[in-house]
């Protein structure tokens, strides 16, 4: 098997994604992590960080959902 060299860095731009492609990706690069003993640890906090925010939007959707100014004026971090 030939071994190629080294990468120092690498830069990916990707377009938009939805949610179920968000989780793919992020477990997809949990796998390499694990089995390539990769640190991924920045980009897999970008990719939370996304999702975070597309499961944000949907629980304010949901009925019965309380804005997030006024979940923090409520627990007086505001």
């Amino acid at each position: 098997m030939k071994t190629l060299p080294l990468i120092s860095d690498l830069k990916l731009e990707l377009p938009p994604l939805n949610r179920m492609a968000l989780d793919e990706l992020y477990h997809f690069l949990q796998y390499l992590q694990f089995k390539h003993d990769l640190d991924l640890e920045v980009v897999l906090e970008v990719l939370e960080d996304e999702m975070d925010g597309f499961d944000a939007e949907v629980a304010q959707q949901e009925s019965g959902g309380i804005p997030l100014a006024k979940l923090k004026q409520e627990l007086g971090l505001e």
